[in-house]
């Protein structure tokens, strides 16, 4: 059998049959270094040899996500994602795990028409709450906006819309947690002798990244004006790793020195695969975001240094309780959940 079809003859311990694009999607690395690897090729990484493994391991657990989120029961709160893959899973398997009353629907990788069409289907029933986290634009906006004025209460998750957009908002502080990073890094770097740091983005459109690129650069510029803020690089959109890998090959390249990197939303396994290739994996001292099935194997091998997340259940349970308010006189305008950070040796049991 072909590669392309089956893991079975590469030795491996799969237990069903998984497709490469399967794991291109669960890993975020290319079609070529999964084949390499698969195949025993020169070149690839053990770090990398790792994730694809533990991702096989993964595959063969777990039930893929529906494309259009799973039917919606009576009394349910649709939830319209458009995160990262890793973020995603995690969120899904909380509300199969704890029986939530929610449907997600998974937008990641639609275009913005389309998930324009999906949040003005979700909004058609006025008498029922959204749940959503989309980049912010003018048509998401009006969208929503309009449904508000019609009397659909809508609560944004994880990153933020405009005020007329939504009724509330359930997340972490992402400025506090750009802080975070900043002093993070400032103890780890400022004692060298010419300390730069570089800021790999997701999407500006998320104002989740924009917040915490704030705190970041507010932070470093106050506490460690000593540290040299390498250009901002973007690294794609919902995790996208071949972007953030091309990304970070750049931020290399310009800054061949550089002495720690703060990943506010892209894609991990770009990242880690552009570091192992520069042999920079265990110099650069790098903070990201979210515990979930793509970061923790990095964290724990020492690609990740730390990893700022919050309990997914503990945001769900929060986004459910102010979209159905028991007293709908009581009005919450934002609703902060504390965020930790982890390191190999304290993960998260949420993880």
């Amino acid at each position: 059998m072909s590669t392309s079809e089956t893991l079975v003859d590469q030795g491996t311990r799969c237990m069903r049959r998984i497709k490469i694009s399967e794991l291109i999607r669960e890993t975020g690395l290319s079609r070529a270094t999964i084949d390499r690897a698969l195949n025993k090729r020169s070149g690839i990484h053990p770090r990398t040899e790792s994730v694809i493994q533990d991702a096989i391991d993964r595959l063969n657990r777990k039930v893929e996500l529906p494309a259009q989120g799973k039917a919606l029961g009576e009394g349910a709160i649709p939830a319209v994602l458009q995160l990262g893959r890793g973020l995603t899973q995690l969120l899904n398997e909380v509300i199969e795990h704890q029986q939530l009353s929610v449907g997600l629907n998974d937008v990641s990788q639609k275009e913005e028409d389309e998930i324009i069409d999906v949040l003005a289907q979700a909004c058609r029933d006025v008498a029922t709450p959204l749940i959503v986290t989309v980049r912010s634009n003018e048509r998401v906006n009006e969208v929503l906006s309009l449904a508000r004025s019609k009397g659909k209460r809508v609560v944004t998750l994880i990153s933020d819309l405009r005020g007329d957009s939504r009724d509330a908002f359930v997340g972490i502080d992402n400025r506090m947690a750009g802080q975070a990073a900043a002093h993070l890094i400032g103890q780890l770097i400022s004692s060298e002798t010419t300390p730069t740091a570089g800021v790999l983005l997701g999407d500006y459109a998320f104002n989740c990244h924009e917040d915490r690129e704030i705190g970041f650069r507010s932070h470093l510029r106050t506490y460690f004006p000593k540290i040299q803020l390498a250009d901002v690089t973007v690294g794609g959109k919902e995790d996208l790793s071949d972007q953030t890998y091309i990304a970070v090959k750049s931020l290399i390249k310009h800054y061949p020195e550089i002495s720690a990197i703060y990943n506010v939303g892209a894609g991990n396994a770009g990242l880690a695969k552009a570091l192992e290739e520069h042999d920079m994996a265990e110099k650069v001292c790098v903070v990201s975001h979210e515990a979930d099935h793509i970061t923790i194997p990095l964290l724990r091998n020492g690609t990740l240094n730390f990893v700022i997340a919050q309990d997914p259940r503990a945001m769900l349970d929060k986004a459910l309780e102010i979209a159905k308010p028991t007293e709908p006189s009581i009005q919450i305008d934002n609703a902060i959940i504390d965020f930790g950070i982890y390191t190999r040796f304290n993960i998260p049991r949420f993880s």
